[in-house]
C-alpha cells in the first residue's frame, strides 16, 4: 500500500514550482525589456539627428550621431550621417574615414553615392556629380540643406545663375537659420550688378549670425560700392571690432578715409593694412594715390613700383604710374608706361564681355576659354586650370583647351601632365 501524502502537501508544491517559473522568467523578462527600450532608443537617435540636420543645425546632429554611434557602433546608417555632418561642418577627411567605415559596413551604395557626390561638389567636381545631385534634389521630397548648398555651389560656381537662384530660395527655405545661402545669395548679386539686393542679403545673414565677419565685410563692401561713405566706415570698424587684423577691412577703412577726405588717418589704415599684408598691390597703390595728392611724387613712385611688382596687370596702378613718371620727368619710361596701359585695357574689356556673357550663357566655349586664357596670362594660373578642367568636363577633348593645359604643365615643368594633355587633345 503507497503511503499517502502528508495533509496540505500538493498544493505546497504547486506553489512552489510557480514562484521557481516565475524567479525563472526574471532575466528572460528583463532582457526584453532592455531589447525593447534600446531599439526605440536607436530611432529616437536617428529621429533627432534627421530633424536637427534638415533644419540646418549641424552641431546639435553632430552630438546626437556621436551619442548613437557610441550605443551602436556597427550601423551602418549612423555612419552615414556622421559623413554627411562632417562634410556640412567642412571635415572632409573625417567624412571621407566615416563613409569609409559606412560602406564597410554594407550601407545602402545608393546613399553613399549621394555622399560622395555632395563631396565632389565641395572638391569642385562640378560637372561630374550635377547630374546625380541634380536627380536627388527632384526625387527628394524633405528638406536637405546639404543637398542643396552642393548645387549652389555648382551652379554659381559654373555661372548657371538662373539655375543657381533657384537653388539658392530652396535652400533659404529648407535652413532659415543658416545665413550661408544669403552670403551666396549676396555673391550672385555681386555678380550682376545688383547691390541694393546685396545690401539686403547681407543683412539677413548678419540677422543669422552677428558675428559674421564675412557678412559684416561684405555688407561694408557694398555701401562702399554705393558710396555710402559715412555707413561703409561703420560697417569696417564692426568688421575691425571681429577682427582686428582684416587685411582687407584695413584697406576699405583706409579708402573710405581717403574719400572723405581724411588722409592722416587714412594713411594709418593702409599703412596697418600692409604691414599684415605686404602682398596686398592695392593697398600700396591707394597710399601712394594720398602722397600723388602732397606732390611727394618721390614716395608715390616707389609705392607704385611696389604695387606693379605685386601685380604688373592692373591697369591703375599702370596709369597712376605713368601720371607720376610723366611728373618726375622721366618721360621715356612714362611713355613705355602709356602702352602698358592701353594694352591691360583691351585685355580687360575683353574679360569683362566674357564674364557677361557667361551669365547669359553659362557653357559658352568661347568665354570660357577667353577666361581660362586671361587667367594663365596674367599671373593666376591656378585659377586658369580650374577653368581649364571645367571647360573639359563639358567639352571632352576639346583641342584648344588640352594645348593650353599642356602648354602649361610644360612651362612649369611637368612634362607627364604636360604630354598627358597633348595626348588628349582632339585631332584638328
Amino acid at each position: 500500500m503507497t503511503a499517502s501524502a502528508p495533509s496540505g502537501s500538493a498544493p505546497t508544491h504547486k506553489a512552489d514550482w510557480h514562484k521557481a517559473r516565475w524567479l525563472l522568467g526574471i532575466p528572460l523578462i528583463l532582457i526584453a525589456l532592455l531589447v525593447v527600450q534600446k531599439w526605440p532608443h536607436s530611432k529616437t537617435f536617428q529621429t533627432d539627428v534627421e530633424s536637427a540636420y534638415r533644419t540646418g543645425q549641424f552641431d546639435s546632429a553632430s552630438k546626437h550621431i556621436d551619442e548613437w554611434i557610441s550605443q551602436r557602433p556597427n550601423s551602418a546608417e549612423a555612419w552615414l550621417w556622421r559623413s554627411r555632418v562632417d562634410i556640412a561642418t567642412s571635415q572632409p577627411d573625417k567624412a571621407s574615414n566615416a563613409l569609409q567605415k559606412a560602406e564597410s559596413l554594407g550601407a545602402n551604395p545608393n546613399e553613399a553615392l549621394i555622399i560622395r557626390s555632395i563631396a565632389g561638389a565641395f572638391a569642385g567636381r562640378f560637372a561630374e556629380v550635377e547630374p546625380v545631385l541634380r536627380q536627388e534634389m527632384n526625387r527628394k521630397g524633405l528638406p536637405d540643406p546639404l543637398l542643396d548648398e552642393a548645387l549652389a555651389r555648382i551652379y554659381v560656381g559654373s555661372y548657371d545663375l538662373t539655375r543657381g537662384t533657384i537653388v539658392l530660395e530652396k535652400w533659404k527655405q529648407d535652413a532659415p537659420n543658416d545665413p550661408k545661402p544669403y552670403l551666396m545669395s549676396a555673391e550672385v548679386d555681386a555678380r550682376t550688378g545688383n547691390s541694393a539686393k546685396a545690401l539686403i542679403d547681407y543683412r539677413e545673414a548678419l540677422k543669422r549670425d552677428p558675428k559674421s565677419v564675412k557678412a559684416q565685410f561684405g555688407l561694408a563692401e557694398e555701401r562702399f560700392k554705393a558710396k555710402q561713405l559715412p555707413e561703409a566706415a561703420e560697417a569696417y570698424a564692426a568688421v575691425l571690432v571681429l577682427a582686428p587684423d582684416h587685411p582687407q577691412a584695413l584697406y576699405g577703412a583706409g579708402c573710405v578715409a581717403a574719400d572723405q577726405n581724411q588722409p592722416v588717418l587714412a594713411q594709418e589704415w593702409l599703412k596697418k593694412a600692409i604691414a599684415i599684408n605686404p602682398a596686398n598691390a592695392s593697398a600700396h597703390h591707394r597710399l601712394a594715390e594720398l602722397y600723388i595728392r602732397e606732390t611727394d611724387f618721390k614716395t608715390a613712385i616707389e609705392l607704385l613700383d611696389k604695387a606693379q611688382a605685386i601685380d604688373p596687370y592692373d591697369l591703375e596702378i599702370s596709369t597712376s604710374r605713368g601720371f607720376v613718371l610723366n611728373q618726375l620727368g622721366r618721360t621715356d619710361e612714362m611713355k613705355l608706361e602709356l602702352a602698358r596701359s592701353k594694352k591691360l585695357r583691351t585685355e580687360l574689356d575683353t574679360l569683362l564681355a566674357a564674364q557677361s556673357l557667361l551669365v547669359r550663357a553659362p557653357k559658352d566655349l568661347n568665354a570660357q576659354r577667353t577666361i581660362m586664357n586671361w587667367m594663365f596670362t596674367h599671373g593666376k594660373p591656378g585659377e586658369g586650370v580650374r577653368w581649364g578642367e571645367s571647360i573639359l568636363r563639358d567639352y571632352p577633348f576639346e583641342r584648344s583647351i588640352c594645348e593650353a593645359m599642356a602648354n602649361h604643365y610644360a612651362s612649369t615643368g611637368q612634362p607627364g601632365l604636360a604630354n598627358s594633355y597633348r595626348s588628349m587633345a582632339r585631332p584638328k
